[in-house]
């Protein structure tokens, strides 16, 4: 169901090609995602070790701000099964699935209190 769970860094914009390179060298990962949100006004990067996955988020704080209270990025396969767990979890869903440049997301507070964003990449790899 998960293939990959990233924790967020929010960076500047100028700060997105060091933020990746200390981390890929951090690492030993490789950047396995990268796209402009231009709706958003921001860029992310993900890289990816199997360790630790770190999502690059890199904007304007003004842009970033409403995306900072999500601590994770999971990845799944597709959003719909994980719906149902997390409903029956008593996890509470803050945002309905929507498209995303790479897929669709969707976000939930966790019973415990922990935002996480669910995403399914369109080519579900």
């Amino acid at each position: 169901m998960i293939l990959e769970t990233f924790t967020r860094v929010f960076v500047n914009a100028d700060a997105i090609e060091p933020t990746c390179a200390f981390y890929r060298d951090l690492l030993g990962g490789e950047e396995t995602m990268r796209f402009a949100y231009p709706e958003m006004g921001l860029e992310l990067a993900a890289i990816s070790s199997p360790k630790l996955s770190v999502l690059v988020i890199a904007g304007a704080p003004e842009k970033r701000r409403p995306f900072e209270a999500t601590r994770l990025t999971i990845k799944v396969e597709t959003l719909e099964p994980v719906l149902s767990v997390l409903e029956r979890a008593g996890a509470e869903q803050l945002e309905p699935i929507q498209p995303t440049p790479v897929g669709r997301k969707t976000r939930f507070r966790h019973a415990d209190g922990l935002i996480v964003e669910y995403v399914d990449h369109a080519s579900r790899t």
